[in-house]
C-alpha cells in the first residue's frame, strides 16, 4: 500500500487530476465516436465492453461470427490493444488520485477505496484478454469461456461504479462541509 500511496501523492494534485480526467475521457470519446461505431456497423450489436450486465454464449457467437477480417483487425488494434489498454489505466489513476484527496488513508476502508479503481482496471484487462481469445478464435467459444469473460465485464462495471459513487459521495460531503463552515463563519 505504501507504494500506491507514494505514487498517488505524485498524481493527486489538482492539475494532475484534471489532466488524467481529460486524457481518459478523450480516449473514451474516441472509442465512443470512432471505434465502437465502426465495429458495431459490422457486427450489428454493441461490443462486449458495452454489455454492463454481461452476455450469453449466443451473443458472443453473434459478435465472433459477424466479424470480417478488417473489422477483426480494427477491433484488435486500435480498440483492444491500444485504446482499451490506456483508458482503464488512466481512468483508474484519475479515480484513485481524486479519491486520494478525500479519503482517510490510515483506515482500512480508505485504503481499500484507493485500490477499487485498479481492481476495475484489472478486470477490464482480463475481459480484454478473453475477448481477444474469443474473436481471434484461439479458443473455442463455450458457455464457461463466455461466462468467465462476462463475469470480468460485470466486475469491471461494478468496481468502476463503486469508485465513481465513492468519489461523488466524498465530493458532495466536501461541498456540504464547506457550505456549513461558510454559514457558521458568516454568523
Amino acid at each position: 500500500m505504501s507504494v500506491l500511496t507514494a505514487f498517488l501523492q505524485k498524481t493527486s494534485s489538482l492539475k494532475s487530476i484534471g489532466v488524467l480526467f481529460i486524457l481518459s475521457h478523450l480516449i473514451l470519446l474516441s472509442m465512443m465516436m470512432f471505434t465502437f461505431p465502426v465495429i458495431h456497423a459490422q457486427i450489428g450489436v454493441n461490443v462486449f465492453d458495452l454489455q454492463p450486465f454481461g452476455y450469453s454464449l449466443s451473443f458472443a457467437e453473434i459478435i465472433v461470427n459477424n466479424l470480417d477480417e478488417s473489422t477483426y483487425q480494427f477491433y484488435l488494434f486500435p480498440q483492444l490493444t491500444f485504446l482499451d489498454v490506456w483508458y482503464p489505466f488512466l481512468l483508474a489513476l484519475f479515480l484513485s488520485s481524486a479519491l486520494f484527496r478525500f479519503v482517510k488513508r490510515n483506515t482500512p476502508f480508505g485504503n481499500a477505496l484507493l485500490v477499487v479503481p485498479f481492481l476495475a482496471m484489472g478486470f477490464d484487462y482480463l475481459e480484454n484478454i478473453c475477448v481477444i481469445l474469443m474473436i481471434s478464435k484461439m479458443i473455442t467459444l463455450s458457455k464457461s469461456t463466455v461466462l468467465l469473460s462476462s463475469l470480468f465485464t460485470i466486475l469491471k462495471g461494478v468496481f468502476t461504479f463503486i469508485a465513481w459513487i465513492a468519489l461523488f459521495a466524498y465530493f458532495m460531503n466536501w461541498g456540504l462541509v464547506g457550505m456549513k463552515e461558510k454559514m457558521i463563519n458568516n454568523r
